[in-house]
């Protein structure tokens, strides 16, 4: 029930974010039109996702970046089309790192404080329906590479587990998305 909660605070967060984004972009398309004085080329942050579950793959396509919502420090994505398929990995630590740095992956627990470690689910809401695969001990590590104010992240390899206790959802990890759901792709993101 706690994952359901920090998963709506999330989406909330990430609603707000694209409500913010769209005035953002109205702001970067005026900007890109003119130089700027030390001609850098506009940031712009971006996750490309796959989900590959049995034969089903889940692609989430849209920006992303580092936020905190109700105390909790994550780096969260949703998908440009699609607003209730949204990517979460949560840590223990407060500000990104300044450094390159590996994360072990872990199971979801609200009184994990180790800095180390990282929970990550990818879901999607379905009418009242939620499809979710979420991290365990044994999904893997996560690292991200730090090159200035630049943080990328790859996540080729990463298994995550399916639902199988949606709450008060609908449980839509049924025939091929009751298996573990392989990641590819990548995140980038700037501090």
């Amino acid at each position: 029930m706690k994952k359901i909660c920090l998963l709506l605070i999330v989406f909330i967060a990430l609603a707000s974010c694209k409500k913010k984004k769209e005035s953002t972009e109205t702001q970067t398309s005026v900007q890109s039109t003119s130089t700027t004085t030390t001609g850098s080329p506009v940031q712009v942050s971006a996750a490309t996702i796959t989900v590959t579950s049995g034969a089903q793959t889940t692609t989430l396509t849209g920006s992303c970046g580092w936020a905190t919502a109700a105390g909790v420090h994550y780096i969260g994505s949703h998908d440009q089309n699609k607003n209730l398929r949204i990517f979460e990995a949560t840590f223990n630590i407060q500000d990104p790192p300044s450094q390159t740095t590996t994360y072990t992956l872990t199971a979801y627990d609200v009184n994990d404080t180790n800095p180390s470690h990282v929970s990550m689910s990818i879901s999607e809401q379905i009418n009242n329906g939620l499809l979710e695969w979420h991290s365990t001990n044994s999904s893997g590590t996560i690292t991200l590479v730090v090159s200035g104010n630049k943080i990328t992240v790859d996540l080729t390899g990463i298994s995550l587990a399916a639902q199988t206790n949606s709450g008060f959802y609908t449980n839509l990890n049924t025939g091929d998305y009751a298996n573990p759901g392989v990641l590819t792709g990548s995140l980038t993101f700037y501090k």
